[in-house]
């Protein structure tokens, strides 16, 4: 395992947050029913930035008009409610859209690998992932650690929108292989488009995702992947319940 120390772009960034958040340990299966995506920011290198999150990658429709309801009061009705969701979302989640873009049947992705990607993985920096809860319409704060991914190359690259976050990797002692590992066992769906949904990430520009504490237990070797590009190997702590309730092994 590599455990020098030395010095990344990821050092002189400052994840800003309030220091009295009150924050808990994401329990196995809990975020089975929950909204907000793990990515804090896309964008230029900058000193200073805040932890808040992209609530949606792809915004959902609005509501129908009421039956017999006119424009102007469906306008109006839709901007008080554009309003109070935009309070609500303040202090946890970034106001400002997702800047995806699309095209039909594109096929030509970047690969992406740790020819063109950077990732740095702070696992001992401690920052809050905000989570709502769609029946009780509570925020969760979670506990977790930043995830630095830097494009390396002098082209733009396309990232695909359905990267909501990056994926943990645990080694298997007996296999001596990596295996994907996650906080929950129930079914991830998807559904068959035919477009394309990107978005750009443009030379030296980075994305910062966070990533969930586990219940601690047993510490593993464990990486951080992004597609085909891989973090150094760090230590982390799983509770052996969790290791014991994966649906299945996806090694690499």
């Amino acid at each position: 395992m590599n455990c020098s120390k030395e010095k990344t772009f990821a050092d002189d960034i400052v994840l800003t947050f309030p220091k009295e958040t009150k924050m808990k340990t994401q329990e196995f299966n809990e975020d089975s029913n929950e909204g907000g995506e793990n990515l804090i920011y896309i964008g230029k290198i900058k000193s200073n930035i805040d932890v808040k999150y992209y609530q949606n990658i792809l915004e959902p429709p609005p509501p129908p008009p009421y039956f017999n309801e006119s424009e102007k009061d469906y306008l109006l009705r839709m901007k008080k409610l554009e309003d109070s969701i935009q309070n609500e979302k303040n202090p946890f989640f970034r106001t400002d859209k997702f800047p995806f873009l699309y095209s039909k049947n594109d096929n030509s992705v970047d690969s992406l690998s740790n020819k063109n990607l950077q990732i740095i993985v702070k696992q001992n920096d401690t920052i809050p992932l905000y989570k709502k809860d769609f029946d009780t319409k509570i925020i969760k704060k979670y506990y977790a650690f930043p995830v630095f991914i830097q494009n390396l190359s002098d082209k733009v690259l396309r990232i695909p929108t359905e990267s909501k976050s990056t994926a943990l990797y645990i080694y298997d002692d007996n296999l001596e292989k990596f295996y994907f590992a996650r906080n929950s066992n129930y079914m991830i769906c998807g559904m068959g488009s035919d477009s394309y949904f990107y978005f750009e990430l443009k030379p030296n520009e980075i994305l910062i995702y966070a990533y969930p504490y586990f219940k601690k237990g047993t510490k593993r070797k464990a990486k951080m992947k992004f597609y085909k590009a891989s973090s150094k190997e760090f230590e982390i702590s799983i509770d052996e319940n969790i290791i014991k309730n994966q649906r299945n092994k996806h090694y690499e």
